[in-house]
Parts: structure tokens; C-alpha cells; sequence
């Protein structure tokens, strides 16, 4: 299983700024999780998905719980996708950060998946990611997708 994110980031006319692809960590916690799921632990089913974006710059550690320094986050849209004529099934997470329309320059630098369940009130960090600064500034779109692959 492997995780890649992409990011973009688009001025208020709808245009492209930056574009990004990194990898990432699935944590301890994510990976307990899949293995309660495929368990059949009820009370490991998600109810609720968040990406949330920071400006941590420690290294992305399997028994990261938070990220380093959250700022913003969105509800995420899930989606399964598994061809027929392939073995590999995908599954995207995708949010997109509504512009701010006041304040200074954000220098985002981290990234991660929040994942809730029945038993979770604060939820798991599924995944954590460290990348270049992307600046978003005011009036800025920011859009993040994981691409998930089983």
C-alpha cells in the first residue's frame, strides 16, 4: 500500500500556481486501523474523513498521532476507483481549502489525512506528509488529493 499526494494551488481566477506530487507515511495509527477494518471491528468504520495542511517541518514519524503544526483543514470526498482490467484498486481523498480572504502568506509545509470512527472523538492521522513550502496566500484555492494504492 502506497500514498501519494498531490497538491494545487489556484489564484482567484481559477488559474494554476503550484502543482505538487510527494509520497507519504501511512502512520501506526493508519495502519491499525486498516487492520481493525479488516478485522470486522465495528467500531473502526470512518464517519468522517478531514485533510488538514500545517507548517511543521519535523520528519513524518510512523507514531505521529498530529500534525507538528495544523492550521487549516477541509471535510474530504472519498471515492474507490477499481478497474475491471487491472489488479490495482485506488482509493482518492480529496479536499479543497476555501480561499482566505485576509491575512498574510501561509508557508504550508505539511499535510495529513484525519480519519474519525464511532470509538475516535479526535480521530487517527491515517498519513502524514513533509514538502516544500507552498505559499498560499490570500484569496488562494488550495486543492489536495491522496492517491491511495492497494
Amino acid at each position: 500500500m502506497t500514498g501519494v499526494l498531490t497538491i494545487e494551488l489556484r489564484d482567484s481566477q481559477g488559474a494554476l500556481v503550484d502543482q505538487r506530487r510527494v509520497h507519504n507515511l501511512i502512520t501506526r495509527g493508519g495502519k491499525k486501523l486498516l487492520a481493525n477494518l479488516l478485522m470486522g471491528k465495528v467500531d473502526a468504520l470512518p464517519n468522517a474523513w478531514t485533510i488538514a495542511v500545517g507548517t511543521g517541518s519535523t520528519q513524518a514519524q510512523m507514531a505521529d498521532v498530529a500534525l507538528a503544526i495544523p492550521v487549516d483543514g477541509a471535510d474530504a470526498r472519498v471515492d474507490v476507483i477499481a478497474p475491471d482490467d487491472t489488479s490495482v484498486v485506488w482509493a482518492t481523498v480529496t479536499a479543497t481549502l476555501p480561499e482566505r480572504k485576509q491575512g498574510e502568506v501561509q508557508p504550508l509545509t505539511e499535510a495529513g489525512i484525519r480519519i474519525k470512527t464511532k470509538a475516535g472523538v479526535e480521530g487517527i492521522l491515517f498519513n502524514r506528509v513533509i514538502f516544500a513550502p507552498v505559499n498560499r496566500g490570500p484569496n488562494m484555492q488550495m486543492t489536495l488529493s491522496w492517491e491511495i494504492t492497494f
